[in-house]
């Protein structure tokens, strides 16, 4: 359809064109003719040249004019006057079609621009179909958590060896802890890694819980641990892939963003918030954290639990 159109606005163009090129010749001839016709009234021979053609009109108009036609004193009858308005009247109806193929060329590109409109809106509805797709295919989710811990107030009494020991003898019960307060969330997997905490999970719908889990799990914790004299600190990132990517890489890249070292918050690439609002319903809201320089400039989300 588009292409039936480009070729009638083409068409249109070509015969403005040509019109306007016939109002040029015609316009010479009529001014021709009329200095032919005004030079043979005095009888001058300036345009003597034109005679032959000026003879064969006038035999032609004789053909169609003969009774309305009559000579004068100079010889000249009216054939010629008859010739010139012919063309003026021609000019005339060029002009008339120029307008009409000027107004329907208006109208031909406006449904031109309508179809392109139409074809570039479904075209993009294709793409966003096609995205959506792809962003639907990442059903599985990866959740490392990383703990810290140390004390409120500082203790002189002990040496740096006792106090390390008591801290790292802690964060490795804080990850028991964890895991035991989080272990519910359904259809996960779970893997420490020192004090770490690796969480994968078979089926996106179930992503909110695992979150909730978590950020409750974490939140008492803190609490817990702050009535105990400790100060914890959580690192969370989380991340959303297809069956097609490789559990190693996924892992890869939660490591940077725990590198950022925003604690106290789960932390997220923009491809696990598309994946998210996909959800019907969502119990956090993301929110831009700012650029990072990961492996290059990224956008990084923090996700907050709604109230």
């Amino acid at each position: 359809m588009l292409q039936l159109f480009n070729l009638i606005k083409k068409l249109l163009r070509m015969f403005m064109d040509v019109a306007f090129m016939s109002q040029i010749i015609l316009m010479v001839i009529i001014f021709a003719f009329v200095m032919y016709w005004f030079f043979d009234v005095i009888n001058c021979q300036y345009l003597a040249f034109l005679t032959p053609v000026a003879n064969n009109i006038s035999g032609f108009m004789h053909q169609y004019f003969a009774d309305s036609l009559s000579k004068g004193a100079t010889k000249t009858d009216g054939s010629l006057f008859i010739f010139i308005m012919i063309l003026l009247i021609t000019i005339g109806a060029l002009t008339q079609l120029k307008s009409f193929a000027i107004t329907a060329s208006k109208k031909i590109v406006r449904i031109i621009d309508k179809i392109k409109i139409k074809n570039e809106d479904e075209f993009n509805a294709q793409l966003r179909a096609e995205a959506d797709q792809a962003i639907l295919a990442y059903r599985n989710v990866i959740l490392i958590t990383k703990l810290s811990v140390k004390r409120r107030v500082v203790d002189d009494t002990r040496t740096e060896e006792e106090k390390a020991k008591e801290s790292e003898e802690m964060l490795d019960k804080l990850v028991c802890e964890f895991y035991n307060r989080i272990k519910s969330a359904p259809c996960c997997k779970f893997a420490k890694n020192g004090e770490q905490l690796v969480v994968t999970l078979k089926g996106f719908t179930h992503v909110d819980k695992l979150l909730y889990y978590v950020d409750k799990a974490l939140e008492d914790l803190r609490t817990e641990m702050r009535k105990d004299g400790w100060i914890l600190r959580s690192y969370s990132a989380i991340d959303a892939f297809d069956d097609k990517a490789l559990l190693k890489d996924v892992y890869f890249d939660l490591q940077i963003l725990l590198k950022l070292n925003l604690y106290n918050e789960i932390i997220c690439y923009g491809n696990f918030c598309n994946r998210y609002y996909m959800e019907p319903k969502n119990l956090f809201e993301a929110y831009l954290k700012g650029v990072y320089d990961t492996t290059e400039p990224e956008n990084v989300w923090t996700l907050v639990k709604k109230y």
